[in-house]
């Protein structure tokens, strides 16, 4: 029987082939789609399971301790680091600054030596990055020379901006935020969108197999009436029904499995391609951008097995009897149970969403939406059928009455074909619904008014009277690492910062003070009650006000986003707490207000808070940053400075891969549904040959033959679509009222939206267009002699 089987699928004319070779082509794209989300997944989970040197602890330095390099001892094998991040054009620079205390100190990933005193490991793009930019706008920031390039185990991708930069232990353990490393971390820096990306994962996965799953049915069950015709004949010459399943077990997974080992042809030779596209925001090493061999081994089981099984399930006919195939009924119409699971699906992702918190996404999120996804496919069949009744009873024209009466035969079959394109359009309309909430929750009118505004802020400096001279000398070196202490620059060292910085030709500066200090009362404590409307319960919520610092108000006025003062005042108190906020909607308000209180009018005595740069252009912005950078490492947040822009920008990228990722979805879905309708629209011609060309025989005109076509496909697509449109934008607009700030105004989907779907849409419609004409050649009446 296997060998029958096996002639059968390969040498039963020309049908039987060209039916073999679209099944295969069907079925290789299919997989080609799936490896490809395999291979980029693999590369994601490689890289965050690398250890990073980025999460080594430390402790922290004991204050007046002399280091100095060790030849033996205690220390022989320890090293000190300060890590923290710069800023380059928007890029986030990773920078280790590393003095080795004794010979045997440990290695961070990367180099076979630690850098000496004047020395530097970069990565390659940062190496290239340095040579090709203005040394003040980004080497200065590096002391030294480069003794070489940082290895692939330093960092996660090609693209990654990375640098080990050499100290004496005397000049690094002087910094505020250096400790005392004896072993580096070997575990993995887990990212804080790792887990969401697993589990979007796993919800994109499902919506890229079920297309996928529902195009290898489509092309198995190609030309599937004929062939339950022949195996019927088979049947009725004796054939059991044992001898019949082997049969067709072995024409679908000859051609399932041609097709899967033609589409790991087709990925490995276009892998390269993948490993260079930045699919998730950055490129990942090409050797990582692979499936595992179990995913390639998984594929070579699952898609054959899985045709297999379709084929069998569509031969339940000819088990009947030899005659099953020719004493067919009209199926029970489908029942209205098959809305349940879209309902269930739907309430179930809105309790997640009421759930959800701004720590973690609530539990019926994820499922509800899988839930959904597959109550789609399963209310498909009921939508289809009521649409054929509904149009029935609304016309007495010949090709709507029938398709109509196809539809309603075979509502199954006629929604599968489309299925997929529903599925498009329900992950199209949700992210319609939900990019414009979250472009707007970021992109605030007050952050892009601050877009070119670059912010530094000063920890702490010691306290006056513990040998240090509070006032202070021009020198900008960092404080000593101490504990306690004022908030801020001293004031000598304050004001000369504040004019190098207004030095820069085209900047504008707005320095703001700690407020001043009183014996009685912890640091930042005004000096009086608020006044009435005056702003309460922020960065001091336990002393009643919220106020941190004093402002100039000339110098407040050059950048009137930031607020005003009342009129006549030369300083007013300020709340600038929230300036370092990360989300830009809240960074980027007013920190002073006209009902504020008037602030110390001597400002030349107060400790220099911070300091709001407004650049003409990128190049000014990079030299600033620079001099900030070498001037003040002692920076509050570890960070270096960043305009309000750059600021909007990293949170929209995060945005931006979330749209990316969603449209790639979109996109292959799109894909794999067009071949999908393609396979099931050139199969159903085919199937239904004889009584199309006995229709044409009797004088249908082909044109009427046409209308019939387009109106099987259609009217389920229409019906569904509708529903998935519907339910896509709903579930958006529920996550966009739940997790956007009050007073966000309700999205509505934007133009690239009505591009994509209507394009997709089109798309479907060109493929069944493209059908009609081969319609046209099998049903000539010249042919009808021979059915």
């Amino acid at each position: 029987m296997y060998r029958l089987g096996l002639r059968l699928t390969l040498r039963s004319g020309k049908e039987a082939f060209t039916r073999l070779m679209v099944t295969m082509a069907a079925v290789a794209a299919g997989v080609v789609i799936l490896l490809a989300v395999l291979a980029d997944f693999h590369a994601f989970e490689y890289t965050n399971n690398q250890p990073r040197w980025q999460s080594t602890q430390g402790t922290q330095l004991t204050t007046g301790t002399d280091y100095a390099y060790q030849a033996s001892g205690p220390d022989a094998a320890a090293e000190l680091w300060s890590y923290r991040e710069t800023v380059f054009e928007g890029k986030t620079i990773d920078e280790l600054d590393v003095a080795a205390l004794g010979p045997h100190a440990a290695l961070p990933p990367g180099v076979s030596a630690l850098p000496g005193p004047g020395r530097y490991y970069a990565s390659p793009a940062l190496a290239a990055l340095i040579a090709a930019t203005p040394r003040d706008e980004l080497g200065d920031r590096f002391p030294g020379t480069q003794a070489g390039v940082l290895g692939d185990r330093a960092l996660t991708g090609p693209d990654d901006l990375v640098v080990y930069v050499g100290y004496s232990p005397a000049d690094l353990a002087a910094r505020p935020s250096t400790s005392l490393v004896r072993t580096i971390s070997a575990g993995a820096q887990t990212s804080v969108w790792t887990n969401y990306f697993r589990d979007a994962f796993a919800v994109g996965a499902v919506a890229f197999v079920l297309p996928i799953l529902i195009l290898i049915g489509m092309a198995t069950r190609l030309a599937a009436t004929r062939r339950e015709e022949r195996y019927a004949a088979l049947r009725l010459v004796g054939a059991t029904n044992r001898q019949i399943t082997v049969i067709s077990s072995v024409d679908a997974s000859v051609s399932a499995l041609a097709g899967t080992l033609l589409g790991i042809l087709v990925f490995l030779a276009g892998r390269p391609l993948l490993a260079d596209m930045a699919l998730f925001g950055s490129k990942y090493f090409s050797y990582a951008v692979t499936p595992t061999a179990l995913g390639y081994l998984a594929l070579l089981v699952a898609v054959p097995l899985a045709s297999t099984t379709a084929s069998l399930i569509s031969l339940r006919r000819v088990r009947i009897s030899p005659l099953g195939v020719t004493r067919r009924h009209t199926p029970p119409a489908p029942k209205t149970l098959r809305l349940l699971p879209l309902v269930l699906g739907v309430a179930l992702y809105l309790y997640g969403v009421l759930t959800t918190t701004p720590e973690a996404i609530g539990a019926g999120v994820y499922p509800g939406l899988l839930i959904t996804m597959f109550g789609l496919i399963i209310a498909g069949p009921w939508l289809t059928a009521a649409a054929s009744r509904r149009l029935a009873r609304r016309t007495d024209r010949a090709p709507a009455l029938l398709a109509a009466r196809r539809l309603a035969d075979t509502p199954k079959a006629s929604f599968r074909a489309v299925s997929g394109l529903v599925l498009a359009v329900f992950l199209g309309s949700m992210l319609g619904g939900m990019m414009p909430t979250i472009n707007e929750t970021n992109a605030t009118p007050t952050a892009n008014a601050l877009s070119d505004v670059l912010l530094d802020t000063f920890s702490y400096s010691p306290v006056c009277g513990n040998d240090v001279n509070c006032s202070g000398s021009a020198t900008l070196a960092p404080a000593a690492n101490t504990t306690g202490g004022l908030l801020g620059l001293p004031p000598a060292t304050g004001s000369a910062l504040v004019q190098q910085l207004e030095a820069f030709p085209g900047t504008v500066v707005v320095p703001y003070y700690s407020l001043p200090q009183d014996a009685d009362l912890p640091v930042g404590k005004p000096q009086a009650p608020p006044p009435t409307g005056a702003r309460s319960g922020g960065r001091h919520p336990e002393f009643g006000a919220s106020y941190d610092a004093v402002v100039d108000c000339a110098a407040l006025a050059k950048l009137p986003a930031l607020g005003s003062c009342a009129p006549g005042r030369s300083t007013s108190e300020a709340t600038t707490s929230d300036l370092t906020n990360d989300n830009p909607r809240n960074s980027a308000q007013p920190i002073v207000q006209p009902t504020d209180p008037a602030g110390t009018a001597d400002i030349s005595s107060l400790y220099l808070r911070g300091v709001l740069v407004q650049v003409a252009d990128q190049s000014t912005l990079e030299r600033v940053r620079t001099f900030l950078v070498t001037h003040t490492p002692s920076s509050e947040s570890g960070v270096a400075p960043r305009t309000f822009g750059e600021a909007v920008q990293a949170r929209a990228e995060v945005a931006l891969i979330v749209q990316r990722v969603l449209n790639i979805a979109v996109m292959l879905t799109l894909l794999v549904a067009g071949c999908s309708l393609a396979v099931a629209a050139g199969g159903s011609l085919v199937e239904r040959r004889r009584p199309f060309s006995l229709l044409r025989l009797s004088g249908t005109p082909t044109r009427v033959l046409y209308k019939v076509v387009l109106l099987e496909t259609l009217l389920p697509l229409a019906a569904a679509t509708v529903l998935a449109v519907v339910a896509g934008y709903g579930m958006a607009v529920a996550a966009a009222v739940k997790v956007a700030p009050a007073g966000t105004a309700v999205p509505t989907p934007s133009g690239s939206y009505y591009l994509t779907t209507g394009l997709g849409l089109l798309a479907a419609l060109a493929m069944i267009a493209g059908t009609l004409p081969f319609l046209g050649r099998i049903t000539r009446t010249d042919n009808a002699r021979f059915e």
